[in-house]
């Protein structure tokens, strides 16, 4: 399963679910807009519904924002899902193939990227609070992967939560040089994430 397949909706919805319709349809707005195209009259257009039906699923736009943000996140979990339960590759393999997938992501949903991990959006703080192991919605198994590295003796036992913050840094940073087209990856994009991926993991094994 990839993104694109997550990201395929309905436009038309039958009565009882236009609270997902709206999500839904929202979601595919902003990966195929950005942010600023989702409004509330587009929405309800596409749905054939009225602002007052939407005001009976969400208090505001912020509100239908959060559930945007929150199934972005949900999918990122969904993507990763499968790479983390294939027990037949070693865990150095599924972490390489766990951040090639997360940049996949990053290029081919610029607008959804932006909007789960770069713009400043209260709802995206709200949704996603990142407290502690248990509580790191979209990375959820990159963090089993690390614990179960640990428990291996693959990595180096230590904080958990500042090596997912680690790791997601630099992943993120690599990210965003791929959707803002940054000239000093255009050429080597494969040797830069090669060598990122191997200084990754020898520095998590202390």
């Amino acid at each position: 399963m990839n993104m694109s397949q997550l990201t395929k909706n309905k436009s038309t919805y039958h009565h009882g679910n236009l609270k997902e319709s709206l999500v839904s349809t929202a979601y595919d707005m902003v990966d195929k807009k950005g942010i600023k195209a989702l409004t509330l009259r587009e929405l309800t257009m596409r749905l054939g519904t009225s602002r007052s039906a939407v005001y009976r699923h969400f208090d505001n736009k912020e509100a239908l924002i959060s559930a945007v943000v929150k199934k972005g996140h949900e999918q990122l979990d969904l993507v990763l899902s499968p790479i983390f339960q294939d027990k037949t590759q070693s865990i150095a393999k599924r972490f390489e193939m766990m951040g090639k997938v997360y940049l996949n992501i990053a290029a081919e949903h610029p607008n959804l990227y932006r909007l789960l991990f770069i713009e400043r959006y209260p709802q995206r703080q709200e949704t996603t609070k990142y407290k502690d192991t248990k509580h790191v919605m979209g990375l959820r198994f990159l963090m089993a992967l690390l614990i179960e590295a640990q428990e291996k003796g693959v990595i180096a036992r230590g904080n958990l939560m500042i090596q997912l913050t680690t790791v997601w840094a630099s992943m993120h940073g690599f990210a965003t040089f791929l959707i803002n087209e940054h000239s000093l990856i255009n050429n080597n994009q494969e040797a830069i994430y090669e060598y990122l991926q191997d200084v990754l993991l020898k520095g998590l094994k202390g």
